[in-house]
């Protein structure tokens, strides 16, 4: 496992909406290169197959992180970055990831609170990101 937590404490903002994407209801932005695709929650359940699975003892609900790449036109993609907040969401976060370690097992689990959350059997639960913002792939 290859992925890298970054703390970005420019701030230590509370304020979900520092990094939230523009537009109404928009939950996620994802690039590749000049490739944008932005997704409300209304969206993504119309357009992406909804999936769940049990991490670390809690059940997730949501969508694959490959199936949402897919669905917002990626390809090709060799090293990308996902943003959003720690743990506790006192602080944002940026994780790398590279496309060898994705598999079946990496979700976008929809929250209670109208977030995505993303977790991966493979990866630590303190290093799930919360309130998923961008995910930016090269």
């Amino acid at each position: 496992m290859t992925a890298v937590l970054l703390v970005a404490l420019a701030g230590c903002s509370n304020d979900a909406a520092d990094n939230a994407p523009t537009g109404e209801g928009i939950v996620l932005r994802v690039t590749q290169a000049q490739t944008v695709a932005e997704w409300t929650l209304d969206q993504l359940a119309a357009e992406v197959p909804r999936a769940a699975m049990d991490l670390d003892g809690q059940a997730q609900d949501g969508y694959l992180l490959l199936d949402v790449l897919e669905a917002s036109g990626v390809a090709g993609w060799d090293h990308g970055e996902v943003t959003g907040k720690g743990e506790d969401r006192a602080f944002d976060v940026v994780l790398d990831i590279d496309a060898a370690e994705v598999d079946e097992g990496w979700i976008l689990d929809v929250t209670n609170q109208g977030t995505l959350k993303l977790a991966a059997d493979d990866l630590p639960r303190e290093r799930w990101v919360r309130d998923v913002s961008e995910i930016v792939v090269e």
